[in-house]
């Protein structure tokens, strides 16, 4: 109900559609992770309906590339320092933030799941110099199924939009957790998206 109804904002309902509607987007990723701290500088992502590309960089340098293809449920990683690769096959997944075969990072997936759970709007912000609004949320339950128990769970995630365009434009993301008393946190942005791309298929 939150993605139609006007009281939530029609804007953001829009905002849902066209990132659905989208054929082809690329952004950039930095991520930290409390688990593998200098694992890697960046990454670039593609993504399509049906095929996703992620290129990860050290030092200005590729380091590995991740293929999912869900026509043919299958997962390739390679390892470029390595050159080593691994293909397995994709199972069914439950759809949540942290399950094993989901890529999180995936803008139709994300704005979605953000937008069905508990989300306060934050106004307008001029970001790079576009205008944009923003959405936040401390929801854990936009994380869906945990791989397992947790004992303490803290999230903060914000989503900005081009006020134009209504395409998103920045995402930053902090996540602190203790498990089997074992603290853990990851913070990550994206930016740098392009929408409604035209990918060619080699790009997978």
């Amino acid at each position: 109900s939150q993605l139609g109804d006007s009281s939530s904002g029609v804007a953001w309902g829009e905002v849902a559609r066209k990132t659905q509607a989208s054929r082809g987007v690329t952004l950039r990723c930095t991520e930290t992770l409390s688990s593998s701290p200098g694992d890697g500088d960046y990454a670039i992502k593609y993504f399509t309906p049906t095929h996703s590309r992620t290129d990860s960089y050290k030092n200005g340098k590729i380091v590995r590339t991740f293929y999912s293809d869900l026509e043919t449920k299958t997962f390739t990683g390679v390892f470029h320092l390595h050159k080593h690769y691994m293909i397995r096959p994709i199972t069914s997944s439950s759809e949540g933030f942290l399950e094993k075969h989901e890529d999180w990072t995936n803008p139709r997936y994300m704005v979605q799941t953000i937008l069905s759970g508990k989300h306060t709007e934050l106004g307008q912000k001029t970001i790079d110099g576009v205008l944009c609004e923003g959405i936040e949320t401390a929801d854990p339950n936009v994380l869906g199924p945990l791989p397992g128990p947790v004992t303490r769970l803290e999230i903060q995630m914000r989503l900005w939009i081009d006020a134009k365009t209504k395409y998103p434009v920045r995402f930053e993301g902090k996540i602190d957790a203790e498990a089997e008393g074992q603290a853990l946190s990851s913070e990550a942005v994206m930016d740098q998206f392009r929408w409604d791309m035209d990918l060619d298929p080699s790009v997978f």
